[in-house]
């Protein structure tokens, strides 16, 4: 599987201009985890998960402030599960982010205005686009940016 993306390649799973994320790369709002030498920027499994939750949440017409908020909290939260990243299904609603291991079934309750994010649909759109990637970026140093 593949564990570390390009810009270009974000910006296809992802579904957003090369622009948008040189911009909130720019603005601190998601940056990659890691930089090679020269600047070369690569995301990671997690980054994506905050740029699509993102793309997600401004489709549907969440505010900047809302959206940098909501993004900040999922931020926090995404070192803090124990599980692996790719069975997790997130509830967003207003402030909140709910967090939930495996299949979640819910009824659909007039009223509720709440956004699901499933992690797993992410990985099979990636597996998808890489199907002969690899999980290591062989001879590249890499340097954490946290």
């Amino acid at each position: 599987m593949k564990s570390f993306f390009t810009p270009k390649e974000v910006a296809k799973l992802v579904n957003i201009s090369y622009r948008q994320i040189q911009y909130w790369d720019k603005t601190n709002f998601i940056r990659p985890s890691y930089r090679r030498r020269g600047k070369y920027r690569l995301y990671t499994f997690s980054d994506l998960i905050q740029l699509k939750v993102a793309r997600t949440l401004r489709d549907h017409d969440f505010s900047i402030q809302r959206l940098r908020k909501t993004i900040v909290s999922l931020k926090d939260l995404l070192p803090q599960v124990a599980h692996p990243l790719v069975e997790l299904t997130f509830l967003i609603e207003g402030d909140r982010i709910l967090v939930f291991n495996g299949e979640v079934l819910m009824n659909n309750v007039p009223g509720q205005n709440y956004i699901r994010f499933d992690v797993k649909s992410l990985r099979e759109e990636i597996n998808t686009h890489f199907p002969e990637a690899l999980s290591v970026v062989a001879g590249q140093k890499m340097v954490a940016t946290g």
